[in-house]
């Protein structure tokens, strides 16, 4: 069954409503039209079906019949990583959105090549995301935060107790993700950090280290930013 995102906001008691992009997908592309039945979700872990009622110029309107059974993850998992380049970056989006991952944080390292993400471009990642989710039929969204500095991301998950860090290090040749994942009893978020294709300096590391977040191998090859966060996830998530 076909899995659309509606804004919550646009959700109202058993109706709902749809404009400007998904309505131009389901009307003028997948040739919807009144009567037929689709799912939807908020994007807040919630998820429906429906029936489209009305199909208008601009718009699109439907009644929900019930509620779809959708369990959010226990665990979440947020991937701090650097920006990739190009359409690298958006390709990680799409696949982290699609295996299950809550959240992802664009981080500024010292050898970062890239350190901002334009309006535009953060626009496009958010529709990479919702579209991502639809076609997983996940009922929450991936959330893409802005960049934030390394040392700033390191501090903030630090604080968290209720929480597991790990950074996949070259240097690393013992530890692995199961490893550090032994005991998840008290786990509520992970966190994982991905360096820039030049790696971490020796400094950015330690404070890492210092910091409660735990260095992993992910094997003896050196891996470009999206295959590393890619692996990582997939170790985590099949783990969590």
């Amino acid at each position: 069954m076909p899995h659309f995102y509606v804004n919550p906001k646009d959700i109202v008691n058993s109706n709902f409503t749809l404009t400007g992009e998904q309505f131009h997908y389901l009307s003028g592309v997948r040739r919807f039209k009144s009567g037929d039945e689709i799912n939807i979700f908020d994007g807040l872990g919630n998820s429906f079906s429906a029936k489209i009622i009305s199909v208008n110029k601009n718009s699109l309107t439907g009644q929900i019949i019930s509620k779809l059974p959708f369990v959010l993850p226990k665990i979440k998992v947020t991937l701090y990583t650097a920006i990739a380049k190009g359409e690298r970056f958006e390709w990680l989006i799409e696949k982290c959105a699609e295996l299950g991952v809550s959240k992802i944080v664009p981080v500024i390292t010292a050898r970062s090549v890239i350190n901002e993400i334009s309006e535009n471009k953060f626009e496009r990642y958010k529709k990479i995301s919702i579209s991502a989710s639809s076609q997983s039929n996940r009922a929450d969204l991936m959330i893409i935060e802005h960049p934030v500095k390394f040392i700033n991301a390191v501090d903030f998950v630090s604080k968290q107790k209720d929480a597991s860090n790990m950074i996949p290090w070259e240097c690393e040749e013992t530890n692995a993700v199961d490893n550090v994942l032994k005991d998840l009893k008290n786990i509520k978020n992970i966190n994982i950090f991905i360096g820039p294709e030049g790696g971490f300096e020796n400094s950015e590391t330690e404070y890492a280290f210092k910091n409660n977040i735990t260095p992993v191998t992910l094997g003896k090859n050196i891996l470009r930013v999206e295959t590393a966060a890619l692996a990582a996830c997939i170790l985590v998530i099949n783990k969590s």
